[in-house]
Order: C-alpha cells, then sequence, then structure tokens
C-alpha cells in the first residue's frame, strides 16, 4: 500500500484512511519538496583485456526535479506522483504551472491539467493541457497562447519535436491587445525553430475576422535583434516616373558593430537605380554611415550616380580623426532627384579629412577640405568660384596659461600674477578654381600676445593687452618668393557692472535684475611693420601681399570702442528651488578711427534679445550711420511656441473635457533691404491638433509675405486605429506637388498599403 506523505498512514488515491480526516491540503502554506525523481540508466559496454568480454559497466545519470503543490499523492510502488492545487514543477531550465500535474514514472510522462503556464528560459506559454515526455523531451500544450516581444501567439496545438523545433497547429498572431481583437495572421500548419526563424504555409491576413490577404508560403526570423534578410518595397505611382517600386533588397548584418542594405528601385518610364547603405559603430572608438548610388536613366541614356560617407575615430592616445567625403557625377544630381525638398536645395558639396590631437597643453589640428559649388552659372558671371580647397590647413595653439605662477598664499599674489600669455600657429594651402582661371596661395602666420585683468577699487575692470604676428608667404604680387613681415598691435579695456534690483509679483516673478556694463578699450596699431627690406609703411601691405581666409594685412589704426550692455533678468522661487532666466538684453556699440578726421565715427550697431519665456523670442540686429542718419542695416527673427487646450473647439457634445491638444509654431525673418540688396520677410507656421483620440490634423507652410506666394505648404491628417494607423499627406510647392496615403500596423510597419503621387 502506498504511504500518506503527512501522517505516515496508507493512503489510496487522495484520501487518508487513518480516520484522522486530513486530504492532504496546506490553506496558509505550501510545502516544497526536492526529491530524486529520475534515476536512468545507460548501459555501456566495455571489453578491455583484463574484463571479461560478458561483464558491463553502468553509467549512472541522475536528474531531479523541484515541485510543490497545495496537495500531492506519492505511489512509492510505482513512483507515480500527483501534485494537486497550484502545482508547480521545475525541470532543468523549465518550470511548470498548473492546476493539476500528474508524473507517471513508467512512461516518464508529466500531465499537465487545466489552466497551465509553461516557462522556459523566460519565454511563457499558457493553454488548457500540457504533455511533456522526460525521454523523448517531446511535448504538446493545447490550446496555447503565448507573448513574444510585441505580438501575442496563439494555436490549438503546439508539439515539441525536437529540441529546437515546434510544429503549431492553428495558429495566430497579432499585435492587437483588445479583447475583439482588429486583425491576425493565421496560418494552419507552421513550424517554428527558436531563436532562428518560422516557416509557414499558407499565410492569411484577416481583418475583423474577414481574410483580406493571402500569402502562400512565408518564412521571417524570430530572432532578436537586427536580422538579415529582404525588406519590403514601397509601391506607388507619380507623374513623372508611372508606376514604381523602392527599396526593394537585402539586409546584411556583419556584427553589432556594422550593417548593410543593398537595395534598388525600377521606375517604369525613367529610371533603374542601385544604391547600397553601411554603417558601423563601435562605441568609444569610431562610427560613420557611407551611401553609395548608381541610376541608369532611361530618357537620356545617362549614367549618374553619388557617393556620401563620413567615419569619426577616437584612437587611444586621443588622436580623433574624422572623414567626410561628397562626390556627385554632375552638379544638377541632387536636385534633379532627391525626394527631400532640402536635399534638392543643397547648393555646394563638402569633403574633408581631420586629424586632431594634444601633445600636453598644446593642441594640433591638420585638415584637408574641398568644397564644390553646385549652383554656379560661369557663363553669366565672370569669375564665379567654383570649388575652393585647402590642402592642408594646419593650426597649433598653446591657451592661455600664467607668466607668472602664482603662490599658494592669496595674500602674496600681485597685479603681474594675473597676466597670461598665448601662441598659436596657421599654415594654410588655398587653391581657388573658376571658369577659366586659378588661384594659388599659401603662407604661414604666427601669433602671440600677453593679457592682463585686474579689478581696481573693487568695481572697476582693466584689462590690458599686447599682440604680435607674423606671416611668411610663398609668394607676394610681385612674385618674390617667401615675403614676410611682423607687426604689433595693444590694447586696453575698461568696464564696469552696475546693478539694480527690484521686488515684483509681476507674472510670478520675485525679482528683476537690470544690470548695466558701460565699457571702452582703447586700440593702438602702428603704421610701420617690419619685412626683409626694414620698416615699411603700412599702405604699402595691400600692394605687395596677398589676402585670403584669414589672412589680412598689416595696418596702422588708432581706435576707440564704445559699448554698453543691457540685461534683464528674473527670479522665481518655487518651493524650495529658485530659477534665475534671462528675459531681455539690449547691446550698443560704435568706434572711433583717430585717424580719421571726416568720418571718425562707425555706425551705432545695436543687438536686442527677448526671450521672456521658453515659447517666445524676438531678436533684432541693426546698425546706424551717424553720419548721414540712415538705417544701413536691419533684420529681425522672431518664434512663437504654442501648446496646450482650445475650449472653443470642442463640439457641444456635453461631455467636460479640458480641451483638445494643440501645438503650434510661427516664426518670421525679415530683412531690409538697402540700396544694392531687396527686402526679405518669409514666415514659417506649423500646428498639429489632436481632433479626437484618435484623429490628429497637422498643418505646415513655408510663406513669402512680399511675393504674396507659398514656397510650400503641407497637410497631414492622421487616424489611430489602435493596432493600425492611417495617413494621408498633401504637399504644394513650385516644385513638387503630390499626395501620400498609407495604412500600416502599427509594431509591424512593413504590413501596409501606400500610394504615393508626385513629380520624384
Amino acid at each position: 500500500m502506498p504511504l500518506c506523505v503527512e501522517c505516515e498512514c496508507t493512503a489510496v488515491k487522495l484520501r487518508c484512511w487513518s480516520g484522522r480526516g486530513c486530504y492532504h491540503r496546506k490553506k496558509q502554506s505550501r510545502m516544497t519538496f526536492l526529491l530524486v525523481l529520475i534515476t536512468l540508466f545507460a548501459a555501456d559496454p566495455a571489453e578491455p583485456d583484463s574484463i571479461s568480454s560478458d561483464s558491463t559497466r553502468t553509467v549512472e545519470r541522475l536528474e531531479t526535479i523541484a515541485y510543490s503543490a497545495d496537495s500531492m499523492v506519492f505511489h512509492p510502488d510505482t513512483g507515480d506522483l500527483i501534485l494537486i492545487g497550484s502545482a508547480s514543477l521545475d525541470y532543468r531550465d523549465m518550470t511548470l504551472r498548473s492546476d493539476t500535474v500528474e508524473y507517471s514514472a513508467e512512461d516518464e510522462i508529466i500531465t499537465a491539467r487545466g489552466e497551465s503556464e509553461l516557462l522556459d528560459r523566460g519565454e511563457a506559454v499558457f493553454g488548457n493541457g500540457m504533455t511533456y515526455s522526460i525521454a523523448t523531451r517531446k511535448g504538446r500544450i493545447i490550446d496555447a497562447a503565448s507573448q513574444y516581444e510585441f505580438g501575442f501567439y496563439t494555436g490549438s496545438t503546439i508539439t515539441r519535436i525536437g529540441r529546437n523545433e515546434f510544429n503549431i497547429v492553428d495558429a495566430r498572431f497579432t499585435t492587437c491587445d483588445e479583447d475583439s481583437i482588429h486583425y491576425y495572421f493565421y496560418c494552419p500548419v507552421m513550424k517554428v525553430f527558436p531563436d532562428d526563424k518560422a516557416v509557414a504555409r499558407p499565410v492569411y491576413l484577416y481583418v475583423e475576422d474577414t481574410p483580406v490577404l493571402y500569402f502562400p508560403y512565408w518564412v521571417f526570423p524570430i530572432r532578436r535583434g537586427r536580422q538579415p534578410g529582404f525588406t519590403m518595397p514601397k509601391f506607388g505611382q507619380t507623374s513623372r516616373d508611372g508606376r514604381y517600386l523602392r527599396e526593394f533588397g537585402y539586409y546584411f548584418v556583419f556584427s553589432d558593430y556594422a550593417d548593410l542594405w543593398v537595395h534598388g528601385d525600377i521606375m517604369e518610364k525613367t529610371r533603374f537605380v542601385l544604391a547600397a547603405d553601411e554603417r558601423h559603430r563601435i562605441r568609444y572608438l569610431c562610427n560613420g554611415n557611407l551611401r553609395t548610388e548608381w541610376r541608369r536613366e532611361f530618357l537620356s541614356h545617362r549614367d549618374r550616380w553619388m557617393v556620401f560617407g563620413n567615419h569619426l575615430h577616437d584612437f587611444p592616445d586621443g588622436t580623433t580623426v574624422r572623414v567626410q567625403g561628397e562626390f556627385l557625377s554632375d552638379n544638377s544630381y541632387l536636385e534633379e532627384t532627391q525626394q527631400n525638398p532640402e536635399d534638392r536645395m543643397t547648393g555646394e558639396l563638402h569633403s574633408w579629412i581631420s586629424v586632431n590631437r594634444y601633445f600636453g597643453r598644446m593642441s594640433f589640428q591638420a585638415a584637408f577640405d574641398r568644397t564644390s559649388y553646385l549652383n554656379t552659372d560661369p557663363d553669366t558671371i565672370p569669375g564665379e568660384v567654383e570649388s575652393n580647397q585647402e590642402l592642408p590647413d594646419i593650426r597649433l595653439s598653446l591657451p592661455s596659461s600664467p607668466l607668472f605662477r602664482a603662490p599658494s598664499d592669496p595674500s602674496l599674489i600681485r597685479p603681474w600674477h594675473s597676466i597670461y600669455w598665448n601662441a598659436n600657429a596657421h599654415y594654410l594651402s588655398r587653391d581657388r578654381r573658376m571658369e577659366e582661371s586659378r588661384a594659388t596661395n599659401s603662407a604661414l602666420k604666427l601669433t602671440s600676445g600677453l593679457t592682463g585683468s585686474s579689478r581696481l577699487w573693487g568695481w572697476l575692470s582693466i584689462a590690458p593687452s599686447i599682440h604680435a604676428r607674423g606671416t611668411v608667404y610663398d609668394r607676394d604680387r610681385n612674385d618674390e618668393n617667401y615675403p614676410w613681415w611682423l607687426h604689433a598691435s595693444a590694447n586696453l579695456s575698461v568696464s564696469t557692472d552696475i546693478y539694480g534690483i527690484f521686488s515684483t509679483r509681476l507674472f510670478g516673478l520675485d525679482a528683476l535684475r537690470h544690470t548695466i556694463t558701460p565699457a571702452v578699450s582703447f586700440g593702438l596699431a602702428p603704421d610701420r611693420y617690419l619685412n626683409s627690406s626694414g620698416l615699411m609703411n603700412s599702405d604699402s601691405a595691400g600692394s605687395e601681399y596677398y589676402v585670403f581666409s584669414d589672412f589680412g594685412l598689416p595696418s596702422s589704426s588708432r581706435t576707440v570702442s564704445f559699448s554698453l550692455q543691457n540685461r534683464l533678468e528674473g527670479k522665481m522661487s518655487e518651493r524650495d528651488r529658485i530659477t534665475r532666466f534671462d528675459i531681455a538684453s539690449l547691446h550698443l556699440s560704435t568706434s572711433v578711427n583717430l585717424e580719421d578726421s571726416v568720418t571718425p565715427f562707425s555706425p551705432l550697431s545695436a543687438n536686442l534679445d527677448i526671450s521672456p519665456s521658453s515659447r517666445f523670442s524676438i531678436t533684432g540686429n541693426g546698425s546706424w550711420d551717424l553720419y548721414e542718419n540712415k538705417l544701413t542695416n536691419l533684420s529681425v527673427s522672431s518664434s512663437l511656441r504654442l501648446s496646450g487646450y482650445d475650449r472653443t473647439l470642442l463640439p457641444d457634445s456635453g461631455i467636460t473635457r479640458p480641451g483638445m491638444p494643440i501645438r503650434m509654431v510661427v516664426s518670421h525673418y525679415y530683412r531690409h533691404g538697402f540700396e544694392d540688396t531687396g527686402s526679405i520677410s518669409k514666415l514659417r507656421f506649423s500646428a498639429s491638433l489632436d481632433l479626437t483620440p484618435g484623429w490628429s490634423l497637422e498643418y505646415s507652410a513655408y510663406y513669402d509675405i512680399l511675393g504674396e506666394s507659398f514656397i510650400n505648404q503641407s497637410y497631414t491628417l492622421r487616424r489611430d486605429l489602435h493596432c493600425w494607423e492611417a495617413i494621408f499627406v498633401r504637399h504644394i510647392s513650385d516644385v513638387d506637388s503630390g499626395f501620400y496615403f498609407k495604412i500600416n500596423i502599427i509594431d509591424i510597419p512593413d504590413i501596409k498599403i501606400e500610394q504615393h503621387v508626385s513629380n520624384f
């Protein structure tokens, strides 16, 4: 007779016959046992010389199962075990939970009855019954359901036929989490290879239980992370290209740090395109990408191409290398081929390579740079630059450091301890090419300076400085080799700060602080410079030396500059936190040229910046000619950002709601025209409105106010269908007009229906 494991009586099935009335159920706690359930023996015959041929060696393989339940029955004579009530069983890397679990020792089969849950390496599968064979490691789940990443899976049966192979009957998959699912994929038979792929045939797409798509055969990866495979193409039609198929290709994953997408476009009327997009990234070491594109145009029988790429590499010794390359087969390539309006308006190509490195305090930078201009028209504009090369551009810099070491005792610090010095070197070789001419120049410039700062009487700041610079050229205008010159200048700046603090409760502020900073600087540069011929007058430098990039000429000056800085700041306290922010600033400046007796004063410049909040800002720049008493420059830019709820847009539904979420951005730029330049006034506007939880509307426009015409407009209507989304875009511009419509599954954007009609 089997023994009761709780009271040691003889037990039959579940009832205890000891007369004590125990049913082996624990209501307050669960008992947990760790028992040796299985002892498997595998005979391995051996025939060594020292042992007779009929002898055998037995190897014992021991496996254990940990289990718990509200009650249990164990039959010692058969080894069978029944777990009843909240049964849990752990075997290797799997955990089984069910209402009832039965183990048959003779067949080595585990059977779960009722609602069951199987955990296998973190993945959970639910069902109404499960059977598993320990000997064959095969199993079956009835009415299975599981969640994998972002989707939900069900099947009438899931059968494990191998260590890494499952068969699913009546498989269904959806990303919809509603009780009444909006869509699902159905497959009568599916074979799944965990962490590899799933093979299904056929596959039906149901929407509201109505079949809408059919795939006779489908193989899709189920590995985690980026996986290689074919990409879903885009279908559509444009007025220029006719019907098209775009972005159909194959995605390669070389490692965790690099991938490649090879794809192509087929346009019915115009062209065939092959492209490759490569990306690579290793954290703290390098990153970059490379895009290549080749196209055959049917009408013109032209082959055109594009190569764009960049790379950043940080070496362990602190060296940084940056590379960027932009190359086209012809200047009109971007304008005629790109879908993005901003790409079509690109006016130049910029390719360069730079190397940066610190040697102690000194920084080193070398660059090789080439800029090509795409919108040139040399036939109508004489001398227009087609390309500009800087090969190489080398800079060495020693940052400011104290000339005299300051003592550790603050009482021993003297004014000369605030004197700093710096040095810089710049070598540039430039090659500028026009349609019928070419200009090449190279030069080396050395600069060094001493600067100091001190504060007198605690309120007056004084900052003197002395600078020296020298330049060596490859040649001068007279074709003399390696001409050079040396020149020096001095400057003295005096400034102070005047503060005013005002308490206020305006707009929730606690206080306002107004800071006025008047400053005067005196600059002196002699009218003599030194070269190989001795001291020369600076007026003659322009006829001897070239001027390019930041390589200027020695010039004499005696100037006095005046500036007045006004700054308004606000302070706001909220609980224990104090916030300070800028509200507005106004900077006025002018200078006096003491060597000019006719018009010594320069135009009065003003810079205004108003930003009372993060939502609104105005920036203005202007200059006023003090002699002709008129404006010579004026530009104003402003922006406004609004977001929140507008109750006025709500329909009279009787439902209390805070309003419709609305977001709006308006920006304006104005530049006043003077004599040889025209005025510009352009407005950008974008707004989005959530009409309902499922509907949203977006609008954007770029408008030329003076020209009274739209540069471009775009309308976007979105519909959120829970697990689906629909989008309709209408775009209008002088270059391209059309529309785009798409319906897709949100979590699987490649499952979509779309239509695109435009000029590109």
